[in-house]
């Protein structure tokens, strides 16, 4: 038995608008095909279609589904995703089955209601009833066994339900964190150490984009290269990449498979570190799971424990898909690694968040994070104390002239030649990096820093390494000292690169050797060479990606593709040609879709006859068809057919 007909007839009785979401959600294969309900329900009963669709029910509506109980009558407002326990309640199971119907897994029996009765939103009229739908039972319950889904929760449990073993713990939220909620008072630890490692990871991928792999994942390489630039833990790393993609600051390359900073990068960067968090945090509630909201409940309670409701998943959502399972275990971590949760716990900024009250949120940061600290401790051995997060403008200064050793909420920072040498060779002044440590330092200049900067301003542009197209070589380096030239050509390390010159007292030399292979070398030996070639490589385009966190992607629902409008319109337009005889019209082209007889009853002038028909079309209101036991071909009026069963 099919559950097409079943099907065609809720999607005749929906709106445009619950057609439209229908569609949207389902994504027919192909749309080109479909050209009246029938022939979507056709395809919205395709076995893929249906897997993809009951996949991320949990299993309250995937008993409703593939259970041979009586479903309930009416209908209401829900989003088909209750929990368990409230699948007795009559009002809950109907706003369930109206959700379910909307999404195309019930169909609608019964006779249709008059021509231009009110219909509910996405539902069959007032005289049809709720009906399942055969492939949908079959789809439910193959799916189950071969997930082999965990036992349901015995009935009545729920948060005051001592459950047996770690099943009752989850249901419960009794995990240790949820019981202090107190202990999420130090979430801003977690959330500045986030912060301050995402902006240090940014800054990075501005100079080097990062490679990523053919899943579009950030390559292992990358993730310790960037780790021991950093000081972070190869780990956190790749959390804070994955922070910087949420938020929308970072984004793929597809074309050259690499991960570069967007145009709202420096924007963030700019911002003071309580507004960074919330950035943050803000595009990780935008990516909370539903399935994870829903366990969650739609305003959380202080103390929610998010990992409990990811460890209930498995229970609640059988049918999860592994990747999508992945994905919550990878924003519980997300999570955790930001500061949003300590614990699994969520802190109480995120859950103003998750609430939608974002100046709520705003409040609890401004309270709970510390002040800009200010100034930085530079010590003797030119290693820098960084006693808290300081303002964006300082921070900036401070990355340009330092390398990280460790960054928390409390940092140290090391001044290195090669660091401030970078500086100086992005084109600030010795004075300029001078100021930067005399305004921040707290203890002043130490004699070992006040040497280094002397130094390295004398030495800054002694060496200068840039491209050379003549006969002499591919490179030339220009020396400002004679003495330093000389050198140069006598020192064992480099003699690789081949140097020479065209005069005994000239102070250009020339290699065959490419420039960045002769600026590599120079730096190896410990010559400081500036140039176009011995200078990291500019900041790579901003990538075109600079939507908002959480925004609408390509495949939002609202903007339908012109294949899946033209289906719509069409699908609409065929469920009212027919005023007053659409179920028996539906029928038929079942009929005639299966190449299968049916049984027609019409009546006119007070005769009713009975016929066995082969249907062929139904057109201008009329039926063709081929009656079998009486070898001649039959025409019926639509509007005289009382009756149309199957044989």
């Amino acid at each position: 038995m099919s559950g097409t007909l079943a099907l065609a007839t809720s999607i005749a009785a929906m709106d445009r608008e619950a057609l439209e979401r229908l569609v949207a959600r389902r994504r027919p294969q192909a749309p080109n095909s479909v050209l009246d309900p029938i022939g979507l329900a056709a395809e919205l009963l395709r076995p893929d279609s249906i897997a993809r669709a009951i996949a991320p029910l949990d299993r309250s509506a995937l008993a409703l589904l593939g259970d041979a109980a009586p479903l309930p009558d009416g209908a209401g407002d829900a989003d088909g995703t209750g929990d368990a326990g409230g699948a007795g309640d009559a009002d809950d199971a109907a706003a369930r089955v109206a959700a379910l119907t909307a999404l195309g897994l019930l169909g609608a029996e019964g006779a249709p209601g008059p021509e231009g009765a009110p219909r509910a939103s996405g539902t069959a009229s007032s005289r049809t009833r709720p009906a399942r739908l055969p492939e949908v039972v079959a789809a439910v319950r193959e799916a189950l066994a071969e997930r082999a889904a965990p036992a349901p929760a015995p009935a009545g449990g729920g948060a005051d339900d001592g459950g047996a073993g770690a099943e009752g713990a989850a249901a419960g939220g009794g995990s240790p964190a949820a019981a202090d909620p107190a202990d999420t008072d130090a979430w801003f630890a977690a959330g500045l150490t986030a912060v301050g490692q995402a902006a240090e990871c940014l800054r990075l991928l501005r100079e080097r984009p990062g490679r990523l792999n053919r899943n579009r994942t950030v390559a292992v390489a990358t993730v310790r290269a960037a780790a021991e630039h950093t000081g972070v833990a190869p780990e956190d790393v790749a959390l804070a990449f994955g922070l910087l993609q949420r938020a929308g600051l970072a984004a793929p390359v597809a074309e050259e498979a690499t991960l570069v900073v967007s145009a709202r990068s420096e924007g963030w960067l700019a911002l003071p570190h309580g507004a960074r968090w919330l950035a943050l945090a803000d595009s990780l509630a935008a990516g909370l799971a539903p399935q994870l909201r829903a366990l969650l409940g739609v305003l959380p309670d202080p103390g929610s424990d998010l990992a409990a409701a990811a460890a209930r998943l498995p229970v609640e959502y059988p049918l999860l898909p592994d990747a999508d399972r992945s994905a919550v275990a990878a924003f519980v971590a997300a999570a955790e690694y930001a500061g949003a949760t300590v614990g699994g716990v969520l802190c109480p900024a995120f859950e103003r968040l998750l609430a939608g009250d974002r100046e709520a949120a705003g409040a609890i940061v401004a309270a709970q994070m510390p002040p800009a600290a200010p100034g930085v401790y530079v010590q003797p051995d030119l290693s820098v104390v960084v006693p808290g997060p300081l303002a964006p403008e300082d921070e900036a200064d401070l990355a340009a002239v330092t390398r990280p050793e460790h960054i928390g909420v409390a940092s140290t920072r090391r001044i290195a030649d090669a660091s401030v040498a970078e500086a100086l060779d992005r084109g600030r002044s010795a004075a300029e990096v001078r100021g930067i440590f005399t305004r921040l330092s707290l203890t002043g200049i130490p004699q070992p820093l006040d040497y280094l900067l002397d130094a390295l301003a004398e030495r800054v542009g002694s060496i200068v390494v840039a491209e050379h197209t003549g006969d002499e070589g591919r490179t030339s380096i220009t020396v400002s000292r004679l003495d330093l030239a000389d050198t140069l050509l006598v020192d064992r390390a480099l003699q690789h690169l081949q140097l020479h010159r065209r005069s005994p007292t000239g102070t250009r030399l020339f290699s065959r050797l490419r420039s960045e292979h002769v600026a590599a070398a120079l730096a190896d030996a410990r010559y400081h060479a500036s140039g176009a070639s011995a200078d990291r490589a500019p900041a790579p385009p901003a990538s075109p990606s600079d939507a908002a966190p959480g925004a609408p992607g390509p495949s939002d629902p609202d903007a339908l593709p012109a294949p899946l409008g033209a289906l719509v319109e069409r699908v609409y337009l065929a469920a009212r040609s027919e005023p007053g005889s659409a179920d028996f019209t539906r029928r038929l082209e079942l009929a005639i879709r299966d190449r299968s007889p049916v049984l027609v009853t019409a009546e006119a002038r007070g005769q009713r006859h009975t016929f066995t028909l082969l249907p062929v079309s139904v057109n201008g209101g009329r039926l063709r068809a081929t009656d079998q036991s009486a070898g001649v071909e039959r025409t019926l009026p639509v509007s005289v057919i009382t009756a149309v069963e199957s044989v």
